[in-house]
């Protein structure tokens, strides 16, 4: 049972990450990468208080120093620094190049969780996320590009990369701390964490005024107010419950769904054509995850 969460999750965390990734696209057009950010940072932990005091889970448990080191270090990691670099890269790259980007989420974490966590997909696990990765790809690679200079393009990649891969970084560091502590707590120091390193961070900022400034356009908030609950509410809970109950390349597998999600997305809202390549990525995607879902469960 414990398995099915994990995979349902993980779904689930891809979908809502699919739809925040729209809205801070649109967010992204009137207010700069790391004001968004701690704007994100700063929602959250709002969103996550109360959530905490409806579930009975206490703020200060309990727990070794190491504990609150490695959560507040992977708080930094993945949310100040990836969270940042993330929205940078999707300031400079449309949502299909920025998809093609992520993609290397999945080997990061599969390289990071067979390096240190000694965890394995088999044969049938490692083929179907080939699959996924293939129909993201196909998907991803026939869209156009958002149309800025070849520097532009450039650093939006190199941003992305080092946000995926810092992503990645921070989720198997506290892997182990997942299967013995709440999730909820888990997700609120991790915020909490990143949003006092961000908040460090645009204070040494040479134009700290106006990046604070930039927290308070009306328009920035009516899209990302909901990005917020979708992308680092919903979606940050139920990707920390898949990580917790199934392996973590099997979560990062399912969670690269997403980009599928945005595909599907974009032609209902964004009334974008539903192209054969768009079509054969969703197949094998929902083919890959299916694999990857039933190898899991050998």
């Amino acid at each position: 049972m414990d398995n099915f969460i994990g995979i349902g999750c993980s779904i689930a965390a891809a979908f809502f990450w699919a739809i925040a990734v729209i809205l801070y696209r649109k967010s992204g057009e009137s207010i700069a990468p790391m004001p968004l950010n701690l704007l994100k940072c700063l929602l959250t932990t709002g969103l996550l208080i109360p959530t905490l005091l409806a579930a009975g889970v206490d703020f200060i448990p309990r727990q070794p120093a190491s504990t609150w080191f490695l959560l507040g270090l992977s708080g930094f990691i993945g949310i100040a620094l990836a969270d940042t670099l993330f929205f940078m890269a999707l300031q400079r790259l449309n949502a299909g190049m920025t998809a093609v980007v992520d993609c290397l989420y999945l080997p990061f974490i599969m390289l990071l969780s067979f390096l240190f966590l000694n965890e394995s997909l088999g044969i049938q696990g490692l083929f179907g996320g080939a699959l996924v990765c293939t129909a993201i790809l196909t998907g991803a690679s026939f869209r156009q590009n958002a149309g800025c200079d070849t520097r532009g393009f450039l650093m939006g990649i190199f941003c992305g990369v080092a946000a995926v891969f810092l992503i990645a970084v921070s989720i198997v560091m506290v892997k182990e701390l997942l299967d013995t502590t709440h999730v909820l707590w888990v997700s609120f120091v991790r915020m909490a964490a990143g949003t006092t390193g961000l908040f460090c961070l645009a204070v040494f900022q040479g134009n700290r005024k106006k990046l604070f400034a930039d927290l308070f356009p009306v328009t920035a908030w009516r899209t990302a107010l909901p990005a917020t609950f979708f992308g680092n509410y919903l979606a940050m809970l139920t990707w920390l419950v898949g990580m917790k109950y199934t392996l973590v390349s099997v979560a990062a597998i399912l969670n690269q769904l997403s980009t599928v999600f945005i595909f599907m997305l974009s032609v209902i809202f964004l009334k974008e054509a539903p192209t054969v390549p768009r079509i054969a990525a969703t197949i094998l995607a929902v083919v890959g995850a299916i694999l990857v879902a039933s190898a899991s469960g050998q």
